[in-house]
């Protein structure tokens, strides 16, 4: 039982080596499955082997999951070339043997998940198997590949609304009154503005009537000291200089003796 040995590198990473151990009627799905645990990938949506020439340029394709594929081709009866859908080939129903036309052969392995990678995969060694060790198997390690962080699930948090305190209103500024020194009055809009306040006011009613009959009637006499007086004549005088009769004012006023009667 021949054994096949392939040197599988990273297209990006350089320091990334592995060296795997697989017989030749395994299926390409048991050297995928190598190749993911060597590796240590997880989460794969989409992978494909390639065979490929020395400068690893693609050929036939083998597909993970059943897929189909728009090829151009020349067609010998139309005498043009054609395109058309085909189904690729599965690796779970693909061998390797069938893939191998060189003891050297080149093929491409691309994987697709959460990273996505490229590997370039080289037959180098064709050997004997000895005992009856399990295969597929990983020979040599070196290297990692870099793996994105996961991460952790991003809770929604409401988010708190700062209170707002409105600005402080700055004082308005002085209003310069010399502006309404150009102001017209409107004679109309004044008189109708009395017209209004003197409707607001009430008239006022008329004078109450006292009955002054009964205090006819009692009898009542004002008492009276002395006989009364006639009323004097109403005399203004300004001063004592523009009176003309200065002798006849002396004689007036001569007849009071300041006796408590005269008062």
């Amino acid at each position: 039982m021949l054994i096949y040995r392939f040197r599988i590198t990273c297209y990006e990473h350089d320091g990334f080596l592995r060296e795997i151990e697989i017989q030749p009627n395994q299926t390409f799905l048991d050297f995928h499955h190598i190749l993911l645990e060597s590796a240590e990938l997880l989460h794969c949506e989409r992978a494909s082997f390639f065979t490929a020439d020395k400068n690893y340029k693609k050929n036939k394709e083998i597909s993970l999951l059943a897929e189909k594929r728009q090829i151009r081709k020349y067609d010998e009866d139309l005498d043009q070339v054609v395109t058309e859908s085909v189904s690729l080939p599965l690796m779970n129903a693909e061998k390797l043997k069938d893939y191998i036309d060189d003891p050297h052969q080149k093929m491409i392995y691309e994987f697709a998940g959460r990273d996505i990678f490229a590997f370039h995969v080289e037959l180098f060694k064709i050997f004997p198997a000895d005992g009856l060790p399990s295969f597929p198997r990983c020979v040599k390690r070196v290297g990692e590949l870099p793996k994105k962080i996961e991460q952790p699930a991003v809770i929604p948090v409401t988010p708190v609304v700062p209170k707002v305190v409105p600005p402080e209103k700055a004082l308005s500024k002085i209003v310069d009154l010399s502006k309404f020194e150009d102001i017209v009055e409107d004679e109309n809009e004044l008189a109708a503005i009395e017209k209004g306040l003197n409707g607001m006011v009430e008239e006022p009613g008329p004078e109450p009537v006292f009955d002054t009959s009964e205090t006819e009637d009692s009898g009542t006499t004002d008492f009276l000291y002395g006989e009364p007086e006639e009323p004097a004549e109403d005399e203004t005088l300004d001063h004592i200089e523009d009176y003309e009769d200065i002798e006849n004012l002396d004689k007036r006023l001569s007849g009071f003796d300041r006796d408590s009667d005269d008062y």
